[in-house]
């Protein structure tokens, strides 16, 4: 007797958003995919308004699942910002890595920086919830953030001593890169015009034209760094 044909089940989305494909140690790439989901759903609810169960949803598994590797909402929030801040140890390890000049490195710094920020947390609003987060979880943080904090200053001043920054308040030098890149989550859309790599580069452009020296006339040195090509078609 022949058999009956079978009825294929409707596909499920896949569990943990498919992180684990390929992994021999799931653990943390589970407990990853948990925090940039996490983030996700905070920036589309707000951190009060999100549930466990919305984040549960948005992973297809269950809440019980999440309590192996959270214990609430405010563990996950801190370690959205424990990720984040590791995304930026990263990248200033990275770009000192085998770079020439201080200004390189101040480069490779922003556009690995923001690369991992869009790639992984996308739009994670709740990097700017500082206040919601325990005592206990700011302090770590906080002594964190300071530690990245004091070497970029050290870089900025690396950089006007080989004058490829104009004299500046390091620290007002920082601020003002590093409170407009910390502020990419608020707007960077993933299904948006444009993708976190050029986002990354027009950054990193932007902070160097605003740092460097002015030359005689008004400009900046940014017009240095034309091409020999275009400096003769002016001519």
């Amino acid at each position: 007797m022949a058999s009956k044909n079978k009825v294929p089940s409707p596909s499920k989305p896949p569990r943990w958003n498919n992180a684990l494909a390929g992994t021999p140690d799931p653990r943390e790439i589970r407990k990853r995919a948990l925090i940039a989901a996490a983030g996700r759903t905070f920036g589309a609810k707000g951190f009060h308004n999100t549930t466990l169960d919305d984040i549960a949803e948005a992973l297809s598994v269950t809440k019980p699942a999440l309590y192996r590797y959270v214990k609430n909402k405010h563990e996950i929030l801190y370690e959205c910002h424990r990720l984040a801040i590791g995304m930026a140890e990263e990248a200033l390890s990275e770009a000192e890595a085998g770079q020439a000049s201080a200004l390189e490195v101040l480069r490779g710094f922003i556009e690995r920086y923001i690369c991992k920020m869009t790639s992984e947390l996308g739009t994670c609003v709740v990097l700017t919830e500082y206040y919601s987060m325990t005592t206990q979880h700011s302090e770590l943080i906080q002594q964190r953030r300071r530690v990245v904090d004091t070497q970029l200053r050290a870089l900025i001043t690396r950089c006007v001593h080989e004058g490829a920054v104009a004299p500046c308040d390091p620290k007002l030098a920082v601020f003002f890169f590093m409170g407009a890149i910390n502020n990419i989550n608020r707007w960077f859309s993933e299904k948006g015009e444009t993708r976190g790599d050029a986002i990354a580069k027009a950054f990193a452009d932007h902070v160097i034209h605003g740092l460097r020296p002015a030359l005689k006339g008004g400009s900046t040195s940014l017009a240095a760094t034309k091409s020999p090509r275009s400096q003769r078609l002016k001519r």
